[in-house]
Protein backbone atom coordinates (compact mmCIF):
# COMPACT_ATOMS: atom_id res chain seq x y z
CA UNK A 1 0.00 0.00 0.00
CA UNK A 2 1.31 3.44 -0.89
CA UNK A 3 1.90 6.19 1.64
CA UNK A 4 -0.87 8.18 -0.07
CA UNK A 5 -3.36 5.30 0.28
CA UNK A 6 -2.39 4.87 3.91
CA UNK A 7 -3.17 8.50 4.67
CA UNK A 8 -6.53 8.40 2.90
CA UNK A 9 -7.64 5.30 4.80
CA UNK A 10 -5.95 6.14 8.10
CA UNK A 11 -8.23 5.93 11.13
CA UNK A 12 -7.06 8.41 13.82
CA UNK A 13 -9.29 6.66 16.32
CA UNK A 14 -7.07 3.60 15.99
CA UNK A 15 -3.69 5.19 16.62
CA UNK A 16 -2.76 8.86 16.67
CA UNK A 17 0.28 9.94 14.71
CA UNK A 18 2.59 12.90 14.34
CA UNK A 19 4.75 13.73 11.34
CA UNK A 20 8.08 15.24 12.30
CA UNK A 21 10.35 16.13 9.40
CA UNK A 22 13.70 17.69 10.17
CA UNK A 23 15.01 20.51 8.02
CA UNK A 24 17.77 18.27 6.75
CA UNK A 25 15.38 15.45 5.83
CA UNK A 26 12.98 17.90 4.27
CA UNK A 27 15.72 19.09 1.94
CA UNK A 28 16.31 15.50 0.87
CA UNK A 29 12.74 14.76 -0.17
CA UNK A 30 12.66 13.79 -3.82
CA UNK A 31 10.30 15.28 -6.35
CA UNK A 32 7.92 12.31 -6.39
CA UNK A 33 7.52 12.38 -2.60
CA UNK A 34 6.83 16.11 -2.67
CA UNK A 35 4.12 15.59 -5.28
CA UNK A 36 2.52 12.87 -3.14
CA UNK A 37 2.61 15.13 -0.09
CA UNK A 38 0.97 17.94 -2.05
CA UNK A 39 -1.81 15.54 -3.10
CA UNK A 40 -2.34 14.50 0.51
CA UNK A 41 -2.56 18.08 1.72
CA UNK A 42 -4.86 19.00 -1.15
CA UNK A 43 -7.11 16.09 -0.20
CA UNK A 44 -7.07 17.20 3.41
CA UNK A 45 -7.94 20.81 2.68
CA UNK A 46 -10.71 19.91 0.24
CA UNK A 47 -12.29 17.68 2.85
CA UNK A 48 -11.91 20.26 5.59
CA UNK A 49 -13.12 23.18 3.51
CA UNK A 50 -16.26 21.42 2.34
CA UNK A 51 -16.86 20.14 5.87
CA UNK A 52 -16.58 23.50 7.62
CA UNK A 53 -20.31 24.26 7.73
CA UNK A 54 -21.02 20.77 8.95
CA UNK A 55 -18.40 21.11 11.67
CA UNK A 56 -19.92 24.39 12.85
CA UNK A 57 -23.35 22.75 12.90
CA UNK A 58 -22.05 19.81 14.91
CA UNK A 59 -20.16 22.13 17.23
CA UNK A 60 -23.21 24.20 18.10
CA UNK A 61 -25.34 21.07 18.30
CA UNK A 62 -22.80 19.64 20.71
CA UNK A 63 -22.90 22.81 22.78
CA UNK A 64 -26.69 22.54 22.92
CA UNK A 65 -26.82 18.82 23.69
CA UNK A 66 -23.55 18.03 25.45
CA UNK A 67 -23.93 15.13 27.86
CA UNK A 68 -27.01 12.99 27.74
CA UNK A 69 -29.34 13.58 30.70
CA UNK A 70 -27.54 12.33 33.85
CA UNK A 71 -30.85 11.42 35.53
CA UNK A 72 -31.62 9.07 32.63
CA UNK A 73 -28.15 7.50 32.50
CA UNK A 74 -27.11 4.34 34.29
CA UNK A 75 -23.49 3.22 34.48
CA UNK A 76 -21.71 0.07 35.60
CA UNK A 77 -18.59 -2.01 34.92
CA UNK A 78 -18.68 -5.56 33.60
CA UNK A 79 -15.67 -7.87 33.47
CA UNK A 80 -15.51 -10.25 30.55
CA UNK A 81 -14.99 -13.93 31.25
CA UNK A 82 -13.92 -14.48 27.63
CA UNK A 83 -11.00 -12.03 27.46
CA UNK A 84 -10.55 -10.77 31.05
CA UNK A 85 -11.07 -7.09 30.24
CA UNK A 86 -13.37 -4.79 32.21
CA UNK A 87 -15.79 -2.66 30.20
CA UNK A 88 -17.48 0.52 31.32
CA UNK A 89 -21.13 0.33 30.27
CA UNK A 90 -23.57 3.24 30.05
CA UNK A 91 -27.30 2.90 29.45
CA UNK A 92 -29.45 5.79 28.24
CA UNK A 93 -33.07 5.36 29.30
CA UNK A 94 -36.02 6.77 27.35
CA UNK A 95 -37.70 9.76 28.99
CA UNK A 96 -40.89 7.71 29.43
CA UNK A 97 -39.02 4.64 30.68
CA UNK A 98 -41.51 2.21 32.24
CA UNK A 99 -39.85 -0.99 33.49
CA UNK A 100 -43.19 -2.59 34.27
CA UNK A 101 -45.50 -1.87 31.37
CA UNK A 102 -43.20 -1.54 28.33
CA UNK A 103 -40.23 -3.14 26.62
CA UNK A 104 -37.69 -1.25 24.55
CA UNK A 105 -35.39 -1.97 21.67
CA UNK A 106 -31.66 -1.66 22.30
CA UNK A 107 -28.84 -0.08 20.32
CA UNK A 108 -25.39 -1.30 21.33
CA UNK A 109 -22.85 1.42 20.51
CA UNK A 110 -19.18 0.63 19.91
CA UNK A 111 -16.49 3.18 20.73
CA UNK A 112 -19.00 4.14 23.38
CA UNK A 113 -16.66 6.48 25.25
CA UNK A 114 -16.77 8.76 22.22
CA UNK A 115 -20.24 8.15 20.79
CA UNK A 116 -22.66 7.58 23.67
CA UNK A 117 -23.96 11.13 24.15
CA UNK A 118 -24.30 11.83 20.42
CA UNK A 119 -26.24 8.64 19.74
CA UNK A 120 -28.42 8.88 22.85
CA UNK A 121 -29.40 12.49 22.16
CA UNK A 122 -30.27 11.79 18.53
CA UNK A 123 -32.29 8.70 19.41
CA UNK A 124 -34.36 10.89 21.73
CA UNK A 125 -34.83 13.50 18.99
CA UNK A 126 -35.74 10.91 16.37
CA UNK A 127 -38.23 9.09 18.57
CA UNK A 128 -39.94 12.42 19.28
CA UNK A 129 -39.89 13.46 15.62
CA UNK A 130 -41.38 10.17 14.44
CA UNK A 131 -43.70 9.75 17.43
CA UNK A 132 -42.38 6.23 18.07
CA UNK A 133 -41.02 4.51 21.13
CA UNK A 134 -37.44 5.36 22.02
CA UNK A 135 -34.74 2.74 22.68
CA UNK A 136 -32.21 1.86 25.31
CA UNK A 137 -28.81 3.08 24.10
CA UNK A 138 -26.09 0.82 25.50
CA UNK A 139 -22.58 2.23 25.29
CA UNK A 140 -19.68 -0.22 25.37
CA UNK A 141 -16.54 1.53 26.57
CA UNK A 142 -12.98 0.41 25.95
CA UNK A 143 -11.71 -2.63 27.82
CA UNK A 144 -8.98 -3.98 25.57
CA UNK A 145 -7.47 -1.96 22.75
CA UNK A 146 -10.12 -1.51 20.05
CA UNK A 147 -7.65 -2.91 17.50
CA UNK A 148 -7.86 -6.18 19.39
CA UNK A 149 -11.57 -6.27 20.22
CA UNK A 150 -12.94 -5.15 16.86
CA UNK A 151 -10.84 -7.20 14.44
CA UNK A 152 -11.94 -10.75 13.55
CA UNK A 153 -8.59 -12.33 12.65
CA UNK A 154 -5.03 -12.01 13.86
CA UNK A 155 -2.73 -9.97 11.65
CA UNK A 156 -0.45 -8.75 14.43
CA UNK A 157 0.09 -8.91 18.17
CA UNK A 158 -2.88 -6.65 19.01
CA UNK A 159 -5.53 -7.92 16.61
CA UNK A 160 -7.97 -10.80 16.27
CA UNK A 161 -10.00 -10.53 19.48
CA UNK A 162 -13.44 -10.07 17.90
CA UNK A 163 -14.62 -13.65 18.62
CA UNK A 164 -13.99 -13.19 22.35
CA UNK A 165 -15.49 -9.68 22.33
CA UNK A 166 -18.64 -10.92 20.59
CA UNK A 167 -18.86 -13.74 23.12
CA UNK A 168 -18.74 -11.14 25.91
CA UNK A 169 -21.55 -9.13 24.30
CA UNK A 170 -23.69 -12.18 23.58
CA UNK A 171 -23.20 -14.16 26.79
CA UNK A 172 -22.69 -11.44 29.41
CA UNK A 173 -23.63 -7.93 28.37
CA UNK A 174 -26.93 -8.64 26.60
CA UNK A 175 -28.21 -10.95 29.39
CA UNK A 176 -27.25 -8.29 31.96
CA UNK A 177 -29.12 -5.56 30.07
CA UNK A 178 -32.16 -7.75 29.49
CA UNK A 179 -32.28 -8.87 33.11
CA UNK A 180 -31.90 -5.44 34.68
CA UNK A 181 -33.72 -3.22 32.19
CA UNK A 182 -36.98 -3.50 30.32
CA UNK A 183 -35.25 -4.54 27.08
CA UNK A 184 -36.86 -6.47 24.27
CA UNK A 185 -35.33 -9.95 24.36
CA UNK A 186 -35.72 -10.80 20.69
CA UNK A 187 -33.08 -10.61 18.00
CA UNK A 188 -35.11 -8.01 16.09
CA UNK A 189 -35.10 -5.83 19.18
CA UNK A 190 -31.31 -5.44 19.14
CA UNK A 191 -29.14 -3.19 16.98
CA UNK A 192 -25.39 -2.63 16.81
CA UNK A 193 -23.74 0.60 15.65
CA UNK A 194 -20.06 0.92 14.79
CA UNK A 195 -17.71 3.12 12.80
CA UNK A 196 -14.47 2.11 11.03
CA UNK A 197 -13.14 -0.93 12.92
CA UNK A 198 -16.44 -0.80 14.80
CA UNK A 199 -18.24 -1.13 11.47
CA UNK A 200 -15.98 -4.07 10.65
CA UNK A 201 -16.99 -5.70 13.92
CA UNK A 202 -20.67 -5.14 13.12
CA UNK A 203 -20.21 -6.84 9.74
CA UNK A 204 -18.36 -9.68 11.45
CA UNK A 205 -21.23 -10.12 13.91
CA UNK A 206 -23.68 -10.16 11.00
CA UNK A 207 -21.76 -12.94 9.27
CA UNK A 208 -20.53 -15.06 12.15
CA UNK A 209 -23.41 -15.01 14.65
CA UNK A 210 -26.48 -13.58 13.00
CA UNK A 211 -28.73 -14.59 15.89
CA UNK A 212 -27.41 -11.88 18.20
CA UNK A 213 -28.54 -8.74 16.34
CA UNK A 214 -31.27 -8.11 13.81
CA UNK A 215 -30.21 -4.52 13.01
CA UNK A 216 -26.80 -3.28 11.83
CA UNK A 217 -25.60 0.31 11.37
CA UNK A 218 -22.23 -0.03 9.63
CA UNK A 219 -20.45 3.31 9.22
CA UNK A 220 -17.30 3.43 7.09
CA UNK A 221 -16.69 -0.24 7.90
CA UNK A 222 -13.11 -1.40 7.41
CA UNK A 223 -14.10 -4.32 5.17
CA UNK A 224 -10.63 -4.18 3.62
CA UNK A 225 -9.17 -5.70 6.81
CA UNK A 226 -7.11 -8.88 6.33
CA UNK A 227 -7.78 -9.18 2.59
CA UNK A 228 -11.52 -8.59 3.08
CA UNK A 229 -11.84 -11.64 5.32
CA UNK A 230 -15.30 -10.61 6.54
CA UNK A 231 -16.62 -11.16 3.00
CA UNK A 232 -15.41 -14.76 3.27
CA UNK A 233 -17.19 -15.14 6.62
CA UNK A 234 -20.37 -13.82 5.03
CA UNK A 235 -20.14 -16.28 2.15
CA UNK A 236 -19.45 -19.21 4.47
CA UNK A 237 -22.52 -18.38 6.60
CA UNK A 238 -24.85 -17.18 3.84
CA UNK A 239 -27.01 -20.31 3.61
CA UNK A 240 -27.96 -20.13 7.29
CA UNK A 241 -28.30 -16.32 7.38
CA UNK A 242 -29.84 -15.27 4.08
CA UNK A 243 -33.51 -15.93 4.86
CA UNK A 244 -33.50 -14.10 8.19
CA UNK A 245 -35.08 -10.69 8.62
CA UNK A 246 -32.32 -8.06 8.60
CA UNK A 247 -32.05 -4.28 8.77
CA UNK A 248 -28.71 -2.96 7.51
CA UNK A 249 -27.64 0.64 6.94
CA UNK A 250 -24.22 1.25 5.38
CA UNK A 251 -22.64 4.70 5.28
CA UNK A 252 -19.34 5.97 3.91
CA UNK A 253 -17.66 9.21 2.84
CA UNK A 254 -17.15 10.05 -0.83
CA UNK A 255 -13.55 11.06 -0.17
CA UNK A 256 -12.56 7.76 1.44
CA UNK A 257 -10.02 5.96 -0.70
CA UNK A 258 -11.83 4.43 -3.67
CA UNK A 259 -9.79 1.24 -3.84
CA UNK A 260 -9.21 0.40 -0.20
CA UNK A 261 -12.50 1.56 1.33
CA UNK A 262 -15.09 2.02 -1.40
CA UNK A 263 -14.66 -1.22 -3.36
CA UNK A 264 -15.07 -3.63 -0.39
CA UNK A 265 -17.90 -1.46 0.94
CA UNK A 266 -19.74 -1.74 -2.38
CA UNK A 267 -18.96 -5.47 -2.60
CA UNK A 268 -20.64 -6.09 0.75
CA UNK A 269 -23.63 -3.93 -0.19
CA UNK A 270 -24.16 -5.74 -3.49
CA UNK A 271 -23.79 -9.12 -1.80
CA UNK A 272 -26.48 -8.26 0.73
CA UNK A 273 -28.74 -6.80 -1.95
CA UNK A 274 -28.55 -9.88 -4.16
CA UNK A 275 -28.60 -12.68 -1.61
CA UNK A 276 -30.80 -11.61 1.31
CA UNK A 277 -34.44 -11.50 0.19
CA UNK A 278 -35.86 -10.34 3.54
CA UNK A 279 -33.35 -7.56 4.15
CA UNK A 280 -34.17 -3.88 4.67
CA UNK A 281 -31.04 -2.36 3.20
CA UNK A 282 -29.85 1.19 2.56
CA UNK A 283 -26.55 2.89 1.87
CA UNK A 284 -25.36 6.47 1.83
CA UNK A 285 -22.27 8.19 0.51
CA UNK A 286 -21.63 11.59 2.07
CA UNK A 287 -20.39 13.91 -0.65
CA UNK A 288 -17.00 15.59 -0.26
CA UNK A 289 -16.39 14.06 3.15
CA UNK A 290 -13.75 11.62 4.30
CA UNK A 291 -13.46 8.93 6.93
CA UNK A 292 -13.99 11.05 10.03
CA UNK A 293 -15.97 13.86 8.42
CA UNK A 294 -18.72 11.46 7.32
CA UNK A 295 -19.04 9.77 10.71
CA UNK A 296 -21.66 11.96 12.39
CA UNK A 297 -23.79 12.65 9.28
CA UNK A 298 -23.97 8.92 8.58
CA UNK A 299 -24.69 8.20 12.23
CA UNK A 300 -27.74 10.46 12.04
CA UNK A 301 -28.88 8.97 8.72
CA UNK A 302 -28.36 5.44 10.01
CA UNK A 303 -30.37 6.11 13.16
CA UNK A 304 -33.09 7.77 11.07
CA UNK A 305 -33.28 4.71 8.81
CA UNK A 306 -33.46 2.48 11.85
CA UNK A 307 -36.29 4.43 13.50
CA UNK A 308 -38.25 4.58 10.23
CA UNK A 309 -37.85 0.91 9.26
CA UNK A 310 -37.33 -1.16 12.39
CA UNK A 311 -39.80 -3.92 13.01
CA UNK A 312 -40.65 -2.86 16.57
Amino acid sequence: MSFYDACLTYDPAIEPYTFVVSRKKNQQLNTKTKIIMKKIMAQFYVDQTVSILLLFTLFFAGCREEDFSPNLTREFTLQSTSNGASYNIKVALPADYDPIGKTYGTIYVLDGDENFDFVANHCRELSNAHAVSNVLVVSIGYGNDRNLDYTPTETGSMTGGAPQFLEFIRDQLIPTIEQNYSADRTRNGRAILGHSYGGLFGAYAFASDNNVFGNYLLLSPSIWYDNEVVLKFEKDSRISNKDGEQLVFMGIGQMENSGRMQAPFEALYQTLLKNYPSIRLAKNQEKNLGHMGSKFPNTILGLTYYFEHRSL
